[in-house]
């Protein structure tokens, strides 16, 4: 899906109404960050386009609010794009260096241009053999492919949740305005939330099936075959890789890569990146045998402090962290029953908590 149309005005002209500064860059930290194929000065750059600072090409403005897309900028810039670059970044070696419009409020800046650009406001497009259930909501710029299966109440390419802080701390939504596309064969089971992009789409690849509830954020992209179980929550710019599973509730912190294989047991919290074909469990999400003995552990170290005939001075529970505001000898909680004879922790956790290959939610 190509970037967002907006009336061609040259750089200088966005800075004289929108603020910020032109900034041609420092001695680069990276060759590419000055390779632009046009002689023409930075200031009388033309910009035709919004779009995302992974597919951006000559013409088009992209934003870069996040210093791990400071790669895909430089590839960017040798493309001919330009960049609105938000201040934050500035103190950045490598973002110093990179020519582009510098914005204290680059979000509120990108706010502004995307509400007075002139995206077509396509209907959605459905393709063959598709059930869609009763109370389904498509938004405009939803394209979904063959023998796509949407389950009752499910609502598609609705606004994302994204607001731009400007000026004395006021806040604006940003227009979402990227869409969303469903390849053949995907299931959304019923009530699910897929939000639309904010300048590219939302991506679901083909054969994914989605579990009732799913919230699935702008700008995600969920692969192939995929699988994901019930009331999982996916935050903005996350990538699923293909033939990935997500046992129930398991929410996904945003711009993270869950790679290609991987299984995220039911109820973790991932904050961090997951390597392909790993199992993580818990939160935050780690290695799942690593979080099962961390749970044993525990265990353990709860069972030894409830069966000590002198409790922890200061409420510490020794070797666990824990520290409570409320005097030792002072208790309302029943000591935990000691383990029965020859049962280990790990045992009682296993049986609890299933992996999410076996069903568990």
């Amino acid at each position: 899906m190509a970037g967002i149309p907006i009336a061609p005005r040259a750089l200088q002209d966005f800075v004289a109404r929108h603020g910020g500064a032109i900034k041609n860059g420092g001695p680069p930290a990276d060759k590419r960050a000055s390779v632009r194929p046009s002689a023409r000065p930075l200031e009388q750059e033309v910009a035709r386009r919004l779009a995302s600072v992974k597919t951006a090409g000559a013409g088009e403005l992209a934003p870069l609010f996040a210093s791990r897309y400071v790669g895909e900028a430089l590839a960017a810039l040798s493309r001919g794009a330009l960049l609105l670059i938000d201040d934050a970044l500035a103190s950045r070696e490598d973002v110093a260096a990179l020519p582009g419009w510098f914005h204290p409020h680059a979000a509120w800046a990108l706010a502004e241009l995307l509400d007075a650009a002139d995206a077509p406001s396509d209907d959605p497009t459905i393709g063959e053999d598709c059930r869609i259930g009763r109370g389904v909501v498509l938004m405009p710029r939803v394209r979904i492919g063959a023998r796509v299966t949407i389950g009752p109440g499910a609502i598609i390419g609705d606004a994302g949740f994204g607001f731009a802080l400007g000026p004395g701390g006021k806040s604006r939504p940003i227009p979402h305005l990227g869409g969303v596309i469903i390849e053949d064969d995907v299931h959304i089971g019923a009530l699910s939330t897929i939000a639309a992009g904010t300048l590219g789409p939302t991506i679901i690849r083909r054969g994914a099936k989605l579990d009732a509830q799913v919230h699935v954020a702008h700008n995600c992209e969920i692969g192939e075959n995929t699988v994901i179980a019930a009331q999982c929550g996916l935050a903005g710019s996350v990538v699923v890789g293909r033939d990935v599973m997500m046992g129930g509730q398991v929410g996904v912190a945003d711009h993270l890569t869950i790679g290609d294989g991987a299984r995220v047991a039911a109820k973790s919290g991932v904050i961090g990146d997951v390597a392909p074909g790993s199992t993580v469990a818990g939160y935050p999400a780690v290695e799942r045998q690593r979080w099962l003995r961390g749970l044993a552990e525990l265990y353990r170290l709860a069972s030894s402090h409830a069966n000590s005939s002198a409790p922890p001075s200061s409420g510490h529970l020794r070797g666990a962290g824990y520290v409570s505001s409320m005097p030792s000898p002072v208790s309302t909680v029943p000591p935990a029953a000691p383990l029965p004879t020859g049962v280990r922790p790990e045992a009682i956790i296993r049986r609890n908590d299933p992996p999410p290959d076996q069903g568990g939610e």
